[in-house]
């Protein structure tokens, strides 16, 4: 288990810094957002989890504290992701922006609600089990509204198709986290399985942001032969 968290890490460490780098040749001005999202986190994630590997892959409360902190931080930023794209995906239509209003105040109440809902949990002294549900409900509501932003894509005429692998990886994310941490309700090998899926859904949403932002191969094929 310990040596898949090393692995893990260290793949998706590596994958967020070829995401960087290839945006970093232009695409981060077209999504600005998303190269913020990414840069985050790299800086939120690399760090907790080398600490945590370095300290024996043992959870202390600090570090618990500190993994909830930046895991729900990240959760939020994708959320803002989506609902960014969601804008722009529809900004030639006549009242996106108060839909994506809506949305926002919606997912602010969807998120005030969970807290206060599972709040038994945290007064039972059991913060832990507290974040997993808040984290789950966040992840749920998230997949719900990159569905909408997929369905918004999939209705243009002249779809684009890096908006929509973006699109995917943030819903790939959003899935892992749901079902991850729903699996964290269960004991023993079902709970590891939760966090197997969830740094398993690291590597490969790190993946699809490295992919995306990949320089398209220019080749000739004119006046090419297989054979002389």
């Amino acid at each position: 288990m310990t040596s898949f968290y090393y692995l893990s890490t260290v793949l998706s460490t590596l994958l967020l810094i070829g995401a960087i780098h290839s945006m970093l040749g232009g695409a981060w001005r077209r999504y600005p957002v998303l190269f913020v999202y990414i840069c985050l986190t790299f800086a939120l994630s690399a760090p907790m989890s080398f600490a945590f590997l370095v300290s024996g892959a043992t959870w202390t409360g600090v570090s618990r504290s500190a993994y909830w902190v930046l895991s729900l931080s990240m959760q939020l930023c994708g959320v803002l992701l989506v609902l960014a794209l969601l804008r722009r995906a529809g900004e030639l239509r006549q009242g996106t922006s108060l839909m994506v209003g809506w949305l926002s105040f919606g997912f602010l109440a969807v998120l005030a609600g969970s807290a206060a809902w599972h709040y038994e949990a945290f007064a039972a002294g059991r913060p832990n089990r507290w974040m997993t549900f808040v984290s789950r409900d966040v992840a749920l509501v998230s997949t719900g509204l990159n569905l909408l932003l997929w369905s918004v894509l999939l209705s243009h005429r002249k779809r684009d198709h890096k908006l929509l692998f973006v699109s995917a990886g943030l819903g790939l994310q959003c899935t892992i986290d749901a079902i991850g941490h729903a699996l964290r309700f269960f004991p023993n090998e079902l709970k590891e399985a939760g966090d197997l899926v969830i740094s398993a859904g690291s590597i490969l949403t790190s993946y699809v942001w490295f992919r995306v932002f990949q320089p398209a191969v220019v080749r000739s094929v004119s006046g090419m032969r297989t054979a002389p």
